[in-house]
């Protein structure tokens, strides 16, 4: 055997060799654990100061105030598509954007649009058992925590600046309705960019289209007071403005509906501290007044539109 040959068989005998011996396991990939589920923070409605404060409670189904919210509440819902025209509720609603966003807002500060905006939250969730969301977007003078009695926490810009955040972990869940309350969050500069930026547009479609079934209740500046409330006007479904009857002039309501007309046509006008004899139309106003100089807001008989 030639000195090739043997080379040769040398290497061959080394590839059987080679072909013979185990393929070295691979290593298992380790497993991606779920990350933990985020809960929004649950808390009590504190039915006795809701009373002292004149708001809505469940108590009050019987109530003058009940009924007021009722006349409302059903035009509202056939605005926004929730109910039919016989009054029969919709239900099996489509995913995707909806027409669930409802924007509250008035001329200026004082007329009654947080009062108006938590009582019917609070009468859309306790006797209508409709999964509501309570926005408070008026971040300068925010009202809503207030009221219900709640610690505040980052909330509204937090989000819009870092939209990685999970919205739940921002959220407050009342445990007796189908209630929910998304803070202000935290005073920041150049707020109104934030109100207009691409994260702001796409958290409120996100929002929207979340669930198909919920209302979206959001708590707005007034019009003339910032530029929020119009730049919001963009991104809802529907508008309820606020008017404090005899406290407005014609002038300012007339300035500030230009505002909101030109980017959402879709308004409806709710009138405030209107005194209405026992002959006057039942659905004339809808009525509170202040309880304390801080703004604290109580309700009195009245009628709503």
């Amino acid at each position: 055997m030639s000195v090739v040959e043997r080379i040769g068989a040398v290497v061959n005998e080394s590839a059987e060799k080679t072909k013979k011996q185990k393929k070295p396991k691979k290593k298992p990939k380790p497993k991606l654990e779920a990350a933990p589920a985020v809960e929004p923070q649950p808390f009590d409605l504190n039915v006795q100061r809701l009373k002292a404060l004149g708001v809505y409670t469940p108590a009050d189904h019987s109530a003058q105030l009940a009924l007021e919210l009722r006349a409302v509440k059903r035009r509202l819902l056939r605005r926004v598509g929730f109910l039919r025209e016989s009054g029969d509720r919709l239900t099996g609603r489509r995913g995707g954007r909806q027409k669930n966003l409802i924007m509250m807002t008035s001329t200026r500060a004082g007329e009654g649009k947080t009062f108006s905006a938590l009582n019917l939250a609070l009468s859309f969730a306790f006797e209508d058992q409709i999964e509501t969301l309570l926005v408070d977007a008026d971040v300068h003078r925010p009202k809503i925590l207030n009221r219900l009695g709640l610690e505040r926490g980052p909330g509204l810009t937090e989000k819009l600046a870092d939209p990685s955040i999970p919205t739940d972990s921002l959220l407050y869940r009342a445990n007796e309705a189908p209630l929910s309350v998304l803070p202000q969050g935290s005073t920041v500069d150049r707020l109104s960019d934030l109100f207009h930026s691409s994260e702001a547009k796409s958290f409120w479609a996100d929002l929207s289209a979340g669930q198909p079934d919920r209302l979206i209740i959001i708590d707005a500046p007034p019009v003339l007071a910032t530029t929020e409330a119009v730049i919001l006007a963009k991104y809802v479904d529907e508008i309820v403005f606020v008017v404090e009857a005899g406290g407005t002039t014609e002038q300012a309501i007339a300035a500030a509906l230009d505002e909101i007309l030109d980017i959402n046509p879709n308004v409806s006008l709710m009138l405030n501290r209107c005194l209405i004899g026992s002959g006057g139309s039942h659905y004339g106003s809808y009525e509170y007044y202040d309880r304390r100089d801080d703004g604290e807001e109580g309700a009195k008989s009245g009628q709503e539109s």
